[in-house]
């Protein structure tokens, strides 16, 4: 009976000069603790520096009870151009650096996943995040094509991998576990530019219970070729997960709900994963 890793993802920027709403950031986050508890579910949270000036010890309370706490880029939060992938090596180094230090320095603790802004890259990205200390996180987006937003996947991998050094579109040598958005590649969005994925507040429960059942099928049929099998829900710290009658905090619940069914009707078993688990597992299951 394979696993089917189940990982949530919060990218948390509420404090980001487009929002400005920290208020509103805090109790997106304890809305969406109370949920993951009541799930049994530790999350990922990825937050911009502004947020951890803004809420370090509510980051690091979410630390504290299993959850993963990471790096979150939208480098105009630094004063820099929106997208991470209009950038060289140099640049992106140094942006996703003085991110690092400026969470840490707030935080107490260094950040140990990295998910940039729009999952916005280019072939700079994967050696750059590697070069800044980070050993995993979600960059990609296979069949992404939104170049106004420096985000341009093509037919990337769809399953963890490790990234190529010169071409992002490629498995490589890069020691950094990439585990790519989980999409549909069949549906559709946005003029045909973007894929349906897994994010929360894109679509209502029905519509992601397609894409997730399509990527479990695909990967219990690829069998061992895919040795760490997984679901990337996505959110953002930007609604209000704490009130019951929220649209998208029934999303969620309905989608959590919906996965482990799934998994039990593909003869699967759901277990519930951070990005650093996943991470763990396929490194131990396929050693660069």
């Amino acid at each position: 009976m394979p696993d089917i890793h189940f990982s949530i993802q919060v990218a948390c920027e509420a404090t980001q000069p487009t929002i400005r709403d920290a208020a509103l950031g805090e109790r997106a986050i304890r809305g969406l603790a109370g949920i993951f508890e009541q799930a049994g579910i530790k999350a990922t949270f990825v937050a911009i520096p502004s947020e951890m000036r803004a809420h370090a010890a509510l980051y690091r309370g979410l630390r504290e009870q299993g959850h993963e706490v990471g790096l979150h880029i939208h480098p105009s939060d630094q004063g820099y151009e929106e997208f991470l992938g209009v950038y060289g090596f140099e640049d992106q180094l140094k942006i996703i650096s003085e991110a690092a230090r400026v969470f840490e320095d707030f935080a107490g603790f260094p950040p140990t996943t990295f998910s940039p802004g729009y999952l916005s890259a280019n072939d700079h990205t994967f050696p750059a995040i590697e070069a800044a200390g980070f050993r995993h996180g979600t960059v990609s987006c296979p069949t992404r094509d939104l170049p106004q937003c420096a985000c341009v996947w093509g037919h990337s991998p769809m399953d963890v991998h490790y990234p190529h050094r010169f071409n992002r579109m490629l498995t490589g040598d890069v020691d950094f576990v990439e585990i790519p958005q989980t999409i549909d590649p069949e549906s559709r969005m946005w003029g045909g530019a973007h894929p349906l994925d897994l994010r929360v507040e894109l679509v209502d429960a029905k519509n992601h219970y397609y894409t997730m059942e399509k990527a479990v099928k695909w990967q219990v049929e690829a069998g061992d070729r895919v040795p760490v099998k997984y679901l990337k829900v996505v959110t953002h710290n930007i609604f209000e997960f704490g009130n019951p009658a929220d649209f998208r905090r029934e999303t969620l619940l309905k989608m959590i709900d919906a996965a482990r069914r799934i998994c039990e009707k593909a003869g699967c078993a759901f277990k519930a994963a951070t990005t650093g688990e996943i991470a763990r597992d396929y490194r131990r299951l396929v050693p660069r």
